[in-house]
């Protein structure tokens, strides 16, 4: 990366939340001590106006016109639903007020005026007005699966590369996102520091801290930290700590003990939290098949051997499962989407944070998966007709957010709410700076994503001939999305 890149980066997240500056280049200052040396605050003031030199804020005047926001509000468990582009009011709540300051920002600034509408579905009625050709909305928040599956396939969403205003390279957007899901290198969707929402469905372990001290486990900060966070210590680890509480010799949810809690998807988690991936892109944006690579199909065995541990891992049936059986002390570990974590602030006893585990010790960096399904991120109808303006505003709703939307998400949400301890803080800078989209899960061509969901509940390890038997209907499915994308223009 540019060591010009590095610094912006460096700025834009540091100065509100020194913790969680994700994207800190490794020699830069300690802004730790920044209000009380004079060379940090004149090194920052040099980083700012790098910013502003090479990201010159743009000057438009848009007249006092209305941009209209079409955003998902399904009721869904887990917190999912974020007010995080526009509020009514000022209400005293961190993330709120910093949302409403920050839009109205951009209002002032741009001489422009926000309406938000919320819908259940939000891709059914963008796409019945693309296509009667209505500019009901300008913007859209959704699901990451709807909008790439659902609209983008129907080509019903714009390039942000034909937009002018976005600075797609700018460090305020989601670059690995831009990178891992460009088909015919067209970029139809958006995240980073404009919401929270597409943070929602990143995957991570949560682990019952007093439980640990109970059973006197080691230390599993410093097992992540020293790179030994595996697929092998999670099952030592769950093996060691379930329990038959009521001794009636079966594993029962709720009456007894367990070591890992994890859904079916859970399975295809681990696998790319060690380092694989259902699909991914070429060079020239067109994706292919990489769910087959001897790596994955090797790695499945360890996988499956771990999810198919009925002693040992529990899969509930609902989300409130999930909480209670965790919050009431019956779980050791569990991995699951962070937007379920949040429903966990209320525990008694404390509980650590770490990321999903890697393979093995080999393996470099650990990897962060995001579930498609729950991650909700922005793009623009093909019906916007005045994309100058909703260009400039989004780059300017996610430029403000850097210091004021994030730093509350950071503060209120994690620090104050989820984090109890300030490795877990540690932990959540590694998640949120390790990040992949898997674009073989997010278009799930031939149920590719939902076949490898089969595996785990079905309890079969015969992963070659199952991948081989539906391939076919694989590659069919995906080339038909090339092919769809590609006459898009």
């Amino acid at each position: 990366m540019p060591k010009s890149q590095n610094i912006l980066k460096f700025v834009l997240l540091i100065l509100p939340i020194v913790l969680f500056a994700s994207l800190i280049s490794c020699n830069a200052p300690d802004a730790s001590n920044a209000q009380n040396d004079p060379a940090q605050k004149e090194t920052a003031a040099q980083i700012t106006t790098s910013i502003e030199e090479l990201y010159p804020y743009p000057e438009y005047d848009f007249g006092g016109g209305t941009i209209k926001i079409l955003a998902r509000r399904d009721g869904a468990n887990g917190q999912q639903d974020f007010e995080d582009i526009c509020v009514e009011e000022m209400n005293g709540e961190v993330l709120n007020d910093a949302v409403y300051t920050r839009t109205l920002r951009v209002e002032e600034k741009y001489n422009v005026k926000f309406d938000i509408t919320y819908n259940a579905d939000p891709s059914a009625l963008t796409a019945k007005n693309v296509k009667a050709n209505d500019d009901a909305y300008q913007i859209l928040q959704e699901k990451l699966i709807f909008l790439q599956q659902t609209l983008g396939t129907q080509n019903y969403l714009y390039d942000f590369n034909k937009i002018d205003g976005v600075t797609l390279e700018a460090p305020w957007y989601n670059r690995n996102l831009i990178k891992d899901l460009a088909i015919n290198k067209k970029v139809t969707a958006l995240g980073g520091d404009m919401e929270i929402s597409d943070k929602s469905g990143l995957d991570v372990t949560v682990f019952n801290k007093k439980m640990a001290a109970d059973y006197g486990l080691e230390d599993l900060y410093q097992t992540v930290r020293d790179g030994k966070w595996t697929l092998d210590k999670l099952q030592e680890l769950m093996r060691a700590t379930s329990r038959d509480l009521n001794g009636d010799g079966k594993m029962t949810l709720g009456d007894d003990q367990w070591g890992f809690m994890a859904e079916d998807f859970t399975g295809w988690i681990f696998s790319v939290s060690s380092g694989n991936r259902l699909a991914a892109l070429d060079d020239n944006g067109i994706p292919y098949i990489t769910a087959n690579t001897p790596k994955a199909v090797s790695d499945w065995d360890k996988i499956l051997d771990i999810m198919h541990d009925k002693e040992n891992r529990i899969l509930a049936l609902t989300i409130e499962e999930y909480v209670e059986t965790f919050m009431n002390n019956r779980n050791f570990l569990q991995a699951n989407a962070l937007c379920i974590i949040l429903m966990m602030r209320a525990m008694e006893q404390d509980f650590g944070i770490i990321p999903m585990p890697k393979y093995d010790e080999a393996q470099k960096d650990y990897i962060t998966p995001m579930s498609p399904y729950v991650s909700r991120f922005i793009a623009v109808p093909v019906t916007c007709a005045n994309t100058e303006t909703v260009g400039a505003v989004i780059d300017a709703l996610a430029r403000e957010g850097t210091n004021t939307v994030m730093p509350a998400y950071y503060d209120n949400l994690i620090n104050n709410k989820i984090a109890r301890d300030e490795e877990s803080i540690e932990m959540l800078k590694m998640i949120f700076d390790t990040v992949v989209y898997d674009i073989g899960s997010i278009y799930n061509w031939g149920n590719l994503w939902f076949i490898h969901q089969q595996f785990v509940k079905d309890g079969t390890k015969d992963y070659v001939s199952v991948f081989e038997k539906n391939a076919p209907a694989i590659q069919k499915a995906m080339e038909k999305t090339i092919e769809m994308m590609q006459n898009s223009d």
